[in-house]
This record gives structure tokens, sequence and C-alpha cells, in this order.
């Protein structure tokens, strides 16, 4: 096989429609795998419970909790806005409360007037400022006047299920903000699901956090079978590009073509040779691609933090993605120089034989 300008613009044209395809595919192999893990998470992990069908406007009355078993834990969610190193910002604040013999207790932080900031929400103030956390700060919860606080470190332990964006206070930082609003609980967090005629009786429902995570596996199927849909279309424009630059081949080689039916070579072996070199332009191509689509989708998660995008992504070895870029490839290149390969063959029967025909 010759390589002329055309089979190399050719051999490009198809690297670039594999790039495009086994990146597509291993980034949304990726996101399933991640949106696997992260459902795998929640799947283990605590129940919780909350009135309603949102987190901030659930409200568990106090009055209703007796019978919940030792180790539960009432967890309050309040927004907020916070000011702090000459900034002003939207947070959601939270209170984590144990049930011990019979007793609800608060082990973090210490002292009712401390807020704790937790890691994410550290880093985004302290990256929005330019200085470190600041050791006081203003917090205003409900339509109550805003409060002098301490800010201490981030909780020691936290639910793994929620976000390390959030500030943690006592539940008497919330009562003093407002009796009304500061009381109530948002959420019960068990290690294990509640006894269901108290569910029932307190109106509580299983929070599903796992319906966004499903939400998502949705789009990735739908992703799936677009790119099933652009499989097809690569395929096709990869046969057009192999048809247009194996025909203009066999154009520009008559005269070499006829030169190997003087020497002897047979319309079959002629044709093979085509054939061959129409399978070799593809698989090159494919090939090529293939391999610089694995490192764009690596570049895609590597470089995604940085834009301030959420890294979910999990890439495996992209098996299934080379196999059909190449084998979308080889029957596509394979098909397209079927006609230019028999054209060639023409060319090469004797001319009696073509005369007769």
């Amino acid at each position: 096989m010759r390589l002329t300008r055309r089979t190399r613009t050719t051999a490009w044209a198809v690297a670039f429609a594999c790039m495009v395809l086994v990146g597509s595919l291993a980034l949304v192999d990726g996101l399933r795998a991640g949106a696997d893990s992260v459902a795998g998470r929640f799947e283990t992990g605590p129940a919780v419970y909350i009135r309603g069908t949102d987190l901030l406007e659930s409200r568990i009355p106090l009055d209703g909790l007796a019978g919940l078993p030792d180790g539960t834990e009432a967890l309050r969610v309040r927004a907020g806005v916070l000011e702090i190193n000459g900034l002003r910002r939207d947070v959601i604040v939270g209170s984590e409360a144990r049930l011990v013999g019979g007793t609800w207790s608060t082990a973090y932080p210490t002292s009712s007037s401390d807020l704790s900031i937790d890691v994410g929400l550290q880093a985004a103030i302290e990256a929005a400022s330019g200085r470190p956390l600041e050791a006081a700060a203003q917090l205003t919860l409900f339509s109550a006047p805003p409060m002098n606080v301490s800010v201490v470190p981030p909780p020691p332990v936290s639910l793994e299920l929620l976000p390390d964006s959030w500030a943690w206070a006592r539940p008497e930082l919330f009562a003093a903000s407002g009796l009304a609003e500061g009381l109530p609980v948002q959420a019960l967090v068990s290690d294990g699901p509640l006894d269901p005629s108290l569910v029932s009786s307190l109106g509580l429902s299983r929070l599903e956090v796992l319906g966004a995570v499903a939400f998502f596996r949705g789009g990735l199927e739908e992703a799936g079978s677009a790119l099933s849909t652009l499989a097809l279309l690569i395929a096709v424009v990869i046969g057009l590009l192999v048809y247009s630059a194996m025909s203009l081949e066999v154009h520009g080689r008559a005269a070499e073509i006829r030169t190997l039916r003087s020497l002897g070579a047979g319309p079959a072996s002629v044709a093979g040779i085509y054939e061959g070199q129409a399978l070799t332009l593809v698989l090159l191509g494919a090939g090529l691609g293939s391999a610089l689509g694995v490192v764009v989708a690596h570049a895609v998660v590597s470089f995604a933090p940085l834009l301030g995008l959420p890294n979910v992504v999990l890439l495996g070895p992209p098996v299934g993605p080379f196999a059909l870029a190449l084998l979308t490839s080889a029957a596509a290149g394979a098909v397209a120089g079927i006609a230019p390969s028999l054209r060639a063959a023409s060319l090469a029967r004797p001319l009696r034989e073509v005369g007769r025909s």
C-alpha cells in the first residue's frame, strides 16, 4: 500500500471520527460507573426519613419522637447567610443530635455560639477571599438579626451522604434565632429502617436519595442510544470517505493496473489489492483515532475539577468502545471498497473479455 496525500487525508478523517466515537463512549461508560459507585454508597448508607418531599421544607415536631431507637440522629437543616472574610454568601447550616439513653445530645460543636465550617465550604471561602478563614463571623437565620459566632474547625465526623460545603451548629443556636422555626427537625437518620408503624404515625417517608441517581442513569442510557446512532452515522461517513478515496485511486492508477495485467496479475488479485488497501486505510485510522479518543477522555476527566465541575467519572479499560470503533470502521471500509475494487478488476481483465462483457 502506497500512502498518497489523498489516502493520508482519508485516514486522518477516519481517525477523527473514531476519536469522537471512542472518547464519547468512554466518558459515558465512565459516568455510568461513577453513578453506580455513588448509588452503592447510598444503598449501603443510613436510612434517612423526612416529612414531605423536600429536606429544607420538612418539619418533624419534637413531641412526636418518642419510641425512636438509641443511635437515631435528628438532623436540623437551615438556610442562612454567612458574613466572613469580607464575603457574604448563602449557606446551609446543619445540626446533628444523637439519641442516647432516651436523651438527645450534640457532640460538636461544643458551644452554642460556635459555627463549624466544613472543609469544602472553608476551601471555597478562602479561595474567594484570598486569605485564611477568620475566627469570627456573622450568621443570619430566618428573619432574626445577625448573630456573632465563633468559627471552629470542621466536624471530626459527619454523615458521608451529606456534602462538605455546609456549616454546623448546635440546636441551641437555631432555637435562639426563633423559637417556632428553631426547634422542628428536618430529618431522622438511623443505621437501619425505622419501625413502619412509627414512620406512619409521624407521617414520614424515606428520602429517595437514589432518585437523582436514577434520573442520571436514565440520561446516560439516552446518551448511549444516541451514541449508537452516532456509530451508524460514522460508519456511513467512513464508507463514503473510503469509497471516494479508493475510486480516485483506481482512476488515477489505471495505467498501473494495466501494467499489472500485462505482468500476469488477474482480476481477483487486483481486486484483492485494492480491497486490502481500503481495509488497511480504515484500520490505521481507527486504531489511531481510538487511541486519541482515550487520551481525550482522560484529559476531560483530569481538567474537569479545574473548571469547577464535579468529577464522578470512573474510566476503565475502553474495550467495548475500541471494539466498536474497529468493527464499525472495518465493516464500512470493506463495503465501501467493493465497488472500486471491482472497477480495478475490470481494468485488469483481458481486452477480449471486456469486449464480450
